[in-house]
């Protein structure tokens, strides 16, 4: 993989950010994605439709059939996310033309008796098909990805989506029921169980049942495969420390300012390598031994648990300086910094011939009560639930719906990003500073002044609802919904988009701007921000 040209930001991430990253990354590129899972499924399933017309007794069969095969055909999405992420451009029919060289690795397990217990099959994917390792190399990196619970969100992950596949059956057969003329099948739930009952059911509801199931599969597929992709890259990036090698790739040598900087590098290089090589033929006990002395007793020596990951066998020694070697990395893991497990020693009262006696549970019988009286309890209360958090959602997000917006906010934010925004932290005349600033060679520190000032302008003066956590971006995106709502003028947002982006380029990219540019842009902000406006509660 060439992470340098990984298309995606690599920071730290929880569980929950990587799979929700992977929805950002199946709508960059949803119409390949859906396209190259889509050609593959519907052939299966109008296969399935064909043997149902032709067997309707087996209706439920056909339909499991296409389930099981579903899992071999969610590789093609992932060879198109898996390409476009590292910026490389594919189309689906590329994906389809790849798609039977993708399917080698883990078929098997997937067809067979891990079929049933594939609902984290999404991070196994990427083992088998981006890695291209087999048996059990395949399950000890499957096992090594699947730490800090990768796994376990993985396998959650997927049994959200199966129930999500069921709600949309469900809904999409609740909505045909309401337009069928027959009382009896106008239910989604009996027009669900008709067709898996005993009897043979009729072929128009078995059809739209494995129609329902389809397209509940469509949706959700690309969307599982994408979302446990990037639940997969987070993961290497933390294990491999991809963020640290992008920055030591990018990091550039600097050039040499006198002849005599090669000369002198050279010479501290070859004593360091010097002094390495002193320090390496020290026995590691002899370097130990000072600290030894000092420590106190060292607690007796213990195995490692049962259930602890094994270490990798050893091959034959080729010298015999190897079995010194080994003797000192077994006493550097044996430390309490290396072992991966802590030896505690507890103390137990010993009694022999005596058992706790089991806590005897008392028989509960329960009345009988109404039934009909609980059921309608539960269904009040359920409403009533569903009410107060509809009430709440819309009382949370209430700042994101126009309706609910009725003049500037009266709590206005105060700090963006980490920088001061209140009026009064500004000088009086805040592009003077600007360019004393820059004349002086304080670059950050001008670039930093103008776009503070801009934020205070847009707050104070037009009402711009900034909140305490907005990033750069979420400020402009906020001055351009303002704009189109007719509440910020055109002048005033260029002015602000110019100022954000040289302090993005030069604050995180030490991309600085030209004196022109900055002139420019203090002009321009003179003239609409350079005179404060009496602002009307």
């Amino acid at each position: 993989m060439q992470i340098d040209k990984l298309q995606i930001e690599l920071r730290p991430r929880t569980n929950a950010q990587a799979l929700d990253l992977g929805f950002s990354l199946l709508h960059s590129h949803a119409s390949a994605a859906y396209l190259s899972f889509l050609v593959l499924w519907l052939p299966l399933l109008a296969l399935c439709a064909a043997l149902t017309v032709w067997l309707p007794g087996q209706a439920w069969f056909w339909m499991v059939l296409a389930w099981w095969f579903k899992p071999l055909l969610e590789r093609a999405p992932l060879y198109v996310l898996s390409r476009q992420v590292f910026g490389t451009a594919v189309t689906w029919q590329e994906a389809v033309r790849a798609w039977p060289r993708q399917i080698g690795g883990g078929a098997w397990r997937l067809l067979t008796w891990g079929r049933v217990f594939s609902a984290g099959r999404g991070l196994s994917h990427p083992v088998w098909m981006l890695e291209g390792a087999r048996g059990r190399v395949a399950s000890l990196r499957r096992a090594t990805l699947g730490n800090n619970g990768t796994a376990s969100s993985a396998i959650w992950f997927g049994v959200v989506c199966a129930h999500l596949e069921v709600v949309l059956q469900m809904g999409l057969l609740g909505f045909i029921g309401m337009f069928l003329n027959d009382a009896k099948n106008n239910n989604p739930f009996s027009l669900y169980f008709s067709f898996n009952s005993a009897a043979p059911p009729d072929v128009g509801v078995a059809l739209m049942a494995l129609g329902a199931y389809g397209v509940g599969a469509a949706i959700m597929a690309p969307v599982y495969t994408a979302c446990c992709f990037t639940l997969y890259l987070n993961r290497r990036a933390s294990m491999e420390a991809w963020d640290i090698e992008i920055k030591l790739r990018q990091i550039k040598r600097p050039a040499a300012r006198t002849r005599a900087a090669p000369v002198l590098s050279s010479l501290l290089a070859l004593a360091g390598a010097g002094l390495l090589m002193m320090a390496a033929s020290l026995p590691l006990p002899l370097l130990a031994a000072p600290a030894a002395a000092s420590a106190p007793a060292a607690a007796p020596p213990c195995e490692p648990p049962a259930d602890g990951p094994p270490r990798p066998e050893r091959g034959p020694l080729l010298a015999p300086e190897q079995a010194l070697v080994r003797k000192q990395i077994d006493q550097l893991y044996a430390t309490d910094d290396l072992r991966g497990y802590r030896c505690t020693e507890v103390w137990r009262l010993k009694e022999k011939g005596k058992q706790p006696e089991k806590e005897k549970v008392p028989d509960l019988k329960l009345p009988s009560a109404n039934f009909g009286l609980v059921a309608d309890i539960f269904k009040v209360l359920v409403i009533a639930l569903a009410i107060g958090l509809a009430g709440w959602l819309l009382y949370r997000y209430r700042h994101y719906l126009p309706a609910f917006e009725r003049g500037p906010r009266v709590r206005a934010a105060t700090e963006i990003g980490g920088l001061n925004i209140r009026a009064e932290s500004l000088p009086p005349n805040v592009t003077d500073e600007v360019r004393a600033f820059w004349a002086r060679g304080e670059q950050r520190a001008a670039l930093a002044l103008l776009y503070r000032a801009t934020l205070s302008r847009l707050v104070t003066e037009d009402a711009l609802p900034l909140r305490q956590g907005n990033t750069e971006g979420d400020c402009l995106r906020l001055a351009r919904q303002a704009e189109q709502r007719g509440r910020l003028a055109r002048a005033r947002l260029d002015v602000a988009d110019s100022a954000t982006a040289l302090w993005l380029n030069g604050a995180y990219a030490a991309r600085w701007p030209g004196e022109d540019a900055l002139l420019a842009c203090c002009a321009a902000w003179d003239a609409q921000f350079g005179a404060l406006r009496e602002v009307t509660p």
